[in-house]
């Protein structure tokens, strides 16, 4: 009987043991505890401390926290001897349905931190200052100006704020213009010939405008052969000063005795080309009393890339696309070339002399642009343009362009060709 309560009392305690696995510790994973509120303040002068004024982070002490996960591993032991007892009643092995453990609130805590009634922490040490005490008044400076004086008044002669006081800063030189441009030589307009003797083509167009200028470096005068010193219509030497001098002169259109034409001449029986007188009156003496096959003083060359197309008594042709180049007078015994040969510009064709087929002339280059009209014929076409464009690029310089109204054309008596005069040239 003894054995049998023994074992009874046993089992009851492994029941109460394995009841401890529903008893909650704050921090061991389950809800986290509840903070009651700090409920109503208390009024002064009431018995007891007052209540903490914010919530308790650790209301079990710290002995009460476990220090690691829960390591219990106790079950619940068989009953392993006969029961002899008397049978007290059925023992409930269920122990969380009779005393259930307290659950949590799983609210989380309040956070509310008003502070409860004001706690008295010692005597009042403020030092008040007395309301009978008045408060210092500043200085009323209003009282020593009598009510009717009015204000200053500045003195004008001593504002500067619009007196500039600083030295003037120094005013820096302007730039100097860039110096005048010198033109390396001069012309008249196109188509202004000799009075009285034509009427020139005033086309300003440039026929050649790539094309280089024919006389490759010795100074070169564009004027009429006929109708200035040496000239058949005019007498005196033809290596004269006055015949190597600016300002250049048109004489395309010329008058002529033989039926030439240009369609843009306004008559007809008309010179086709330019004159140029070359060198100095020094090399016109020099070569005039050279033999005439050993003349090669001042060279000329191909104006452009082309092919000798012609070569006559005394002329040869140069043709480049759409454009016939003729150079007259050359000396025909020193040409450089040949027919079919092909030329590059600035190429060496022959040089200045007189060779007119045994028809006396004098030293100088005739000139002529020939140009395909599309129409399967070729048009005599003024150089006079092209050839200035030509002598500024080669002279590195403009030409300055003479107006008729700036020098004493009407004091230049008009030529007055006479009845019957044969003009070849």
């Amino acid at each position: 009987m003894i054995q049998t309560r023994s074992l009874l009392l046993g089992a009851a305690a492994l029941l109460t043991l394995s009841a401890c696995d529903f008893i909650r510790f704050p921090g061991d994973g389950g809800p986290p505890p509840v903070t009651p509120d700090s409920g109503p303040a208390v009024p002064p002068g009431a018995p007891g401390p007052p209540p903490p004024s914010a919530p308790v982070a650790d209301p079990y002490g710290d002995g009460d926290q476990p220090s690691g996960p829960d390591t219990n591993t106790d079950t619940d032991a068989p009953d392993t001897g006969p029961d002899t007892g008397p049978d007290t009643g059925p023992v409930d092995t269920d122990p969380g349905t009779d005393t259930p453990a307290d659950t949590p609130d799983s609210d989380a805590p309040d956070t509310d931190t008003d502070t409860p009634g004001t706690v008295d922490t010692g005597p009042d040490t403020s030092t008040d200052t007395p309301a009978d005490t008045p408060a210092d008044t500043p200085d009323d400076t209003s009282a020593d100006t009598p009510p009717d004086t009015p204000p200053s008044t500045p003195d004008d002669s001593t504002d500067t704020a619009d007196t500039d006081t600083a030295p003037p800063a120094d005013t820096p030189d302007p730039a100097e213009p860039p110096a005048p441009v010198e033109p390396a030589f001069s012309f008249y307009s196109p188509g202004a010939l000799l009075p009285g003797t034509g009427e020139g083509a005033e086309a300003e167009m440039i026929f050649a405008p790539d094309m280089v200028f024919p006389i490759k470096d010795s100074p070169a005068y564009l004027q009429s052969m006929v109708f200035t010193f040496g000239g058949g219509m005019v007498g005196g030497d033809q290596c004269d000063a006055r015949n190597f001098d600016y300002p250049w002169r048109d004489n395309f259109c010329e008058t002529r005795t033989s039926n030439r034409n240009s369609a843009y001449c306004p008559i007809s029986r008309i010179h086709q080309g330019q004159d140029i007188r070359v060198g100095t009156p020094e090399s016109c003496r020099a070569e005039r009393s050279t033999p005439a096959a050993d003349r090669t003083a001042h060279e000329v060359v191909a104006v452009e890339d082309g092919i000798i197309s012609n070569v006559g008594s005394y002329s040869v042709n140069l043709r480049s696309g759409g454009r016939i180049y003729k150079y007259l007078h050359l000396n025909m015994k020193k040409l450089a070339v040949s027919i079919g040969d092909t030329v590059q510009a600035g190429d060496t064709i022959g040089y200045v002399s007189n060779d007119f087929g045994g028809t006396p002339t004098v030293l100088h280059l005739h000139f002529e642009i020939t140009q395909n009209n599309g129409n399967g014929g070729w048009d005599y076409v003024p150089p006079y343009t092209s050839l200035v464009a030509a002598y500024e690029r080669r002279q590195n310089g403009p030409g300055e362009l003479i107006d008729d109204g700036d020098v004493a054309i009407a004091s230049v008596p008009a030529f007055v060709i006479p009845e019957g005069a044969e003009i070849i040239e």
